[in-house]
């Protein structure tokens, strides 16, 4: 029996969660001076030893909320507005809290080495007003294949590859409709956003093919049942994957002819009404520093959006580097991070009932 591990929350919950929540008002945050910080963070993005040398070269002390999905960054924000100053959300909660109104717009001149940071490999719904609102942080790559060089039992060169009955049983994969349904609908040649009932009914027979290969479901840590043997190719987030190319040599990424690509970032925003906004602006300016920001990554390996900080990073980020990348004979194949909320909701009542086969 397949072992399923719902540990996440999908996109769609997101959109709807933030859908229904009230704005916060229009009171901008106060320009303070202590020496406090506080943020909403997830955990496997900015190091230890990068707060705490911002702690000691500051003096501001950084007390830190740290989540696992998008939805607790905007209600625990839209019910404590003045509780939080700096927080990381994705595109599509970005966007609910502009909606809100719940961000000050960034003060560009206050942060100056946001000058190293470029937005060529966000999200691609990303707009200029976005842009008033946040600075990118890493760009996640969204998802990656990896596979056991050595117990893979065929070889992988294009999506149908995934359907072959040898794999039986040897696949993992993330639990969540809006890693599927877009993908398969632009394998198959249409918008990766659709909603025409006979093209969704087309992907979800190739989804179906997929799925019956599929041992574990995890939210979580995908590359771990490939690292324990128990399966030998995984679908799981990049920045998963790039810490179990790191630990096991007989791990590697798979480059599919037709693979699909999401570019999914974490932005850098200020709360309207933060009582301690300048501090915010000193913590994003110091990430933003090429060396800090190499630390980040050398830690936490990504997509970076910091060219300069490239000239710092370890040997071993050079090392696994390349699953990051998109060729630019590819860049049709990135997928839409903020997927419509009716397009979710399709994919969902689809997804749901595969899930419960």
């Amino acid at each position: 029996m397949k072992r399923r591990k719902f540990l996440a929350l999908t996109a769609a919950l997101v959109l709807a969660a933030t859908t229904g929540l009230a704005s916060c008002g229009n009171n901008s945050g106060s320009k303070g001076d202590t020496k406090e910080l506080n943020m909403i963070l997830y955990p496997d993005y900015v190091p230890q030893s990068v707060i705490d040398s911002f702690e000691k070269e500051t003096g501001i002390k950084c007390n830190i909320d740290y989540v696992d999905n998008d939805t607790l960054i905007y209600t625990k924000w839209s019910e404590d507005p003045k509780g939080y100053d700096i927080g990381q959300p994705a595109i599509s909660t970005l966007h609910a809290l502009i909606d809100a109104d719940m961000l000050q717009e960034i003060s560009y001149e206050d942060i100056p080495n946001s000058k190293y940071i470029s937005t060529d490999k966000c999200d691609i719904s990303l707009n200029d007003n976005d842009k008033k609102y946040s600075i990118p942080y890493n760009t996640t790559g969204g998802y990656t294949w990896i596979y056991n060089t050595k117990t893979c039992p065929v070889t992988i060169t294009k999506m149908d590859d995934l359907l072959d009955e040898k794999l039986r049983g040897q696949i993992v994969t993330m639990p969540y409709s809006f890693m599927w349904y877009p993908s398969a609908l632009m394998h198959l040649g249409y918008s990766d956003s659709s909603t025409d009932e006979k093209e969704i009914a087309e992907a979800t027979e190739w989804v179906k093919k997929l799925t019956a290969n599929v041992k574990v479901f995890d939210g979580a840590t995908p590359s771990s049942s490939v690292k324990n043997g128990e399966c030998s190719v995984a679908l799981t987030f990049a920045s998963d994957a790039s810490r179990a190319l790191l630990d096991d040599p007989d791990l590697d990424y798979l480059k599919v002819e037709d693979q699909t690509f999401m570019q999914c970032t974490q932005y850098w925003v200020i709360g309207k009404q933060s009582p301690n906004s300048k501090n915010a602006e000193k913590f994003i300016d110091y990430v933003c520093d090429p060396k800090n920001y190499a630390d980040c990554l050398n830690t936490y390996p990504a997509i970076s959006n910091n060219e300069e900080a490239l000239n710092y990073v370890s040997d071993d980020y050079k090392k696994i580097e390349g699953m990051f990348e998109i060729p630019d004979d590819k860049k049709s194949y990135i997928l839409n991070s903020d997927v419509p909320t009716d397009a979710l909701s399709a994919y969902d009542e689809q997804w749901n009932k595969i899930m419960s086969n």
